[in-house]
């Protein structure tokens, strides 16, 4: 009994409340429903005020680092240099390789969506990938190139392409940009160019540590369910160049001795030594011999981000649904400069669906 009383000196005010509230007007069901509705969506308006001003400061230390690539397609597409890159490189790419996409549809037009493919030895596909890309879809394909590369190429960033830093791509997704990554990286230009291509259609997405790669996976997973990631790999695109002194390296072992005397050096030794064989490697492939062989760029179907997925599950999917993509488009794992020969003059062979 006590403990339901209220307390004496509360009495009149309570009374006092009471009595307000039975004089206030009476609201009709229709009126009611009106209020409740304005509020929800004055609550719905300021719920995603805050997240739009959360994302715009979670991402205002990429756009500080990177403002050139958060300009529009239209910009970046229309400036000088990217118009001129485009028309010298795609004339080289329709003489020297026929080069054309199959499954460009399948991007969506309006949305974001994240773009991941296999690493080529000699790297020569990127740039065509991009540009084409680009006259084929009219979107800038925003593609992740390693930080030291960057800094070396720093006007690159005039044709879409930018450091490759997670938040920067977590930021131009937000934007609804197109954001292409080789999650491979340079272990994975390292295991194509072993053993003179043995092994050059095969996806090796490990760190030296012998980690697996998924930060793109966690890029995306940050997207929320059904955001799309698209697997992709040009067919042919490690025979486009070929370069008698890097099989020449790789014949005599010397890559498997270089790799093993780095892995006995103390980390931070270590960590040079592969960025000396970065750097080596990638000069010594930009020296290639251009063959005539013809290139075709496949864009599979979307996986999609589901509400159970890890960061390691759908790394593990997506590596999945771009090796079977290779294995149905390109047919071998191993490089073979007279197969894709061939595959010009004479026509490619049946695919399997």
């Amino acid at each position: 009994g006590e403990a339901m009383a209220p307390p004496n000196n509360e009495g009149p005010a309570a009374s006092d409340r009471i009595f307000r509230v039975s004089k206030a007007p009476v609201l009709s069901g229709r009126n009611q429903e009106a209020i409740s509705s304005s509020a929800e969506a004055s609550t719905v308006d300021d719920v995603q005020s805050r997240k739009i001003e959360q994302v715009a400061n979670a991402h205002s230390d990429a756009r500080k680092r990177e403002p050139t690539a958060f300009l529009s397609d239209q910009e970046i597409s229309s400036s000088w240099l990217f118009r001129t890159a485009q028309a010298m490189l795609c004339a080289y790419a329709s003489f020297m390789y026929q080069f054309s996409v199959q499954g460009h549809e399948r991007l969506p037009q309006q949305k974001a969506a994240l773009i991941v493919t296999l690493h080529t030895y000699h790297s020569g596909d990127i740039g065509i990938a991009l540009l084409h890309g680009q006259k084929v879809t009219n979107r800038v394909i925003r593609g992740l190139l390693h930080r030291l590369l960057m800094r070396i190429a720093p006007f690159l960033r005039f044709l879409g392409v930018v450091p490759g830093y997670r938040d920067t791509a977590k930021a131009l997704l937000d934007q609804g940009f197109w954001v292409a990554v080789v999650p491979g990286g340079a272990e994975e230009v390292m295991f194509h160019a072993s053993e003179n291509g043995k092994h050059a259609y095969e996806t090796a997405w490990s760190t030296k540590e012998g980690e697996s790669r998924c930060g793109f996976a966690k890029v995306a997973l940050s997207m929320g369910p059904g955001f799309q990631v698209f697997p992709c790999f040009c067919e042919n695109g490690e025979e486009m160049k070929i370069n008698p002194l890097a099989d020449l390296w790789t014949w005599l072992k010397l890559d498997f001795a270089w790799g093993a005397l780095s892995r006995s050096m103390p980390f931070f030794i270590r960590w040079w030594m592969l960025q000396i064989a970065i750097l080596v490697s990638f000069n010594v492939s930009s020296f290639g011999i251009p063959l005539p062989v013809k290139v075709t760029q496949h864009i599979g179907e979307a996986v999609v981000v589901r509400e159970d997925d890890t960061a390691e599950g759908l790394a593990e999917r997506v590596r999945a649904a771009l090796q079977d993509l290779i294995d149905r488009t390109q047919q071998r794992r191993h490089r073979s400069y007279a197969t894709a020969l061939r595959s010009l003059w004479m026509g490619p062979k049946p695919k399997g669906d």
